[in-house]
């Protein structure tokens, strides 16, 4: 739905048999209807649902004879694991969540300010480190001119397809630039914008382009698109507000792209009924750990603040360097360390987090 893996037998979409048909837009609806129809055969697609499926949790744990869980959620992931604090808190020992999406996102309504914010952390980075700063002194000006370069027009850059290995010419615009940006901030390849902008600055897509291409169709062989759907246009959209959505991505780089693309998206998809009680926030008592990347360009660390306000057991942690998840971390260790005490106590209030802050960075690629 927003980043993480949700593979769902029955409900894969087939990826577009063209590496060309990959860049130019997100979604085509003629390609959704038809993988909606496929699926309407021998699935209620209107019964992928958060809801629904936390309903499911206690009768797989009663099967499989767990009393409680250590549960752990990334991404969408974390909107599940809050569902499942909601409905069954006697269930759970403790809640994990990084990367949050509220029950109240309302994807995209800031996607495109946070994609930009984002990057604006990355460029703070850049500045405030020597190497990154002496080589690329002029990151800020290398995004504006590679820009620049595609609102004149689109360029065809060859690609290698990671399906095939063969090589195919992709035609690659302003929008898809921009949506490539925000799939690489997303993880480690962040530390390659100040390159990979120098060399689109003098009219050399093929990094972005590549980027854009491999993380499409890693994508489509790890997100069941069905439940992407049944979820979004569900919970999401309905609730948007489209005018206040709009002034947000008001001149930012991705712009109005990823509204029109999701809206587009779910007026083909069927829709279930949601009850306004769901999007309310999640009240509990269960001990939680609660993380969040500073430069993550989708869920960004407010997502967690606002979260952790109504979680009355909850520790608080936003990494530094963290992308979405806690990608872009220089090492585990500090990450795996808390985790172990928090599982092994269930008491966020006695972790040690003082790692955090001294978490080194990861260097930027090519800085010297």
């Amino acid at each position: 739905y927003i980043a993480g893996p949700v593979h769902i037998k029955g409900l894969l979409w087939h990826p577009p048999a063209l590496v060309s048909e990959l860049t130019g837009s997100i979604f085509d609806p003629a390609e959704l209807s038809r993988c909606r129809d496929a699926l309407a055969k021998r699935a209620d697609l209107t019964q992928y649902t958060t809801t629904a499926a936390a309903r499911d949790y206690e009768a797989v744990l009663d099967q499989l004879g767990y009393r409680e869980v250590n549960a752990m959620g990334t991404s969408y992931g974390s909107r599940m694991a809050l569902e499942l604090a909601r409905q069954l808190p006697r269930r759970m020992r403790t809640m994990t969540i990084e990367a949050i999406v509220p029950m109240d996102f309302t994807w995209p309504s800031h996607g495109a300010a946070d994609a930009d914010a984002a990057l604006d952390a990355v460029i703070d980075d850049c500045a405030a480190d020597a190497r990154c700063a002496r080589t690329y002194p002029r990151f800020r000006q290398d995004i504006d001119l590679a820009f620049a370069r595609l609102r004149r027009s689109p360029v065809s850059v060859f690609v290698r397809d990671p399906n095939t290995g063969g090589i195919a010419p992709v035609s690659f615009g302003q929008n898809d630039l921009a949506y490539a940006i925000r799939g690489i901030l997303y993880g480690n390849d962040a530390l390659a914008l100040p390159l990979w902008f120098r060399q689109a600055a003098e009219g050399d897509f093929s990094s972005f382009a590549q980027a854009y291409v491999t993380r499409a169709r890693t994508l489509v062989a790890q997100i069941a698109l069905g439940v992407l759907f049944g979820v979004y246009c569900a919970e999401d959209l309905p609730f948007l507000d489209l005018a206040a959505a709009e002034r947000s991505a008001d001149g930012t780089h991705l712009g109005h792209y990823l509204l029109d693309e999701y809206k587009r998206g779910c007026e083909v998809w069927p829709r279930a009924a949601i009850d306004p009680s769901f999007r309310e926030p999640v009240q509990t008592t269960v001990p939680s750990l609660v993380m969040a990347g500073r430069r993550d360009p989708v869920t960004p660390p407010r997502n967690a603040i606002e979260v952790s306000r109504t979680l009355t057991r909850a520790r608080l942690i936003v990494w530094p360097s963290g992308g979405h998840g806690t990608d872009g971390l220089a090492s585990a260790d500090c990450r795996t360390g808390i985790m172990r005490e928090f599982l092994r106590t269930a008491d966020p209030s006695v972790l040690s987090i003082d790692c955090v802050a001294q978490e080194p960075a990861r260097p930027f690629i090519g800085a010297q």
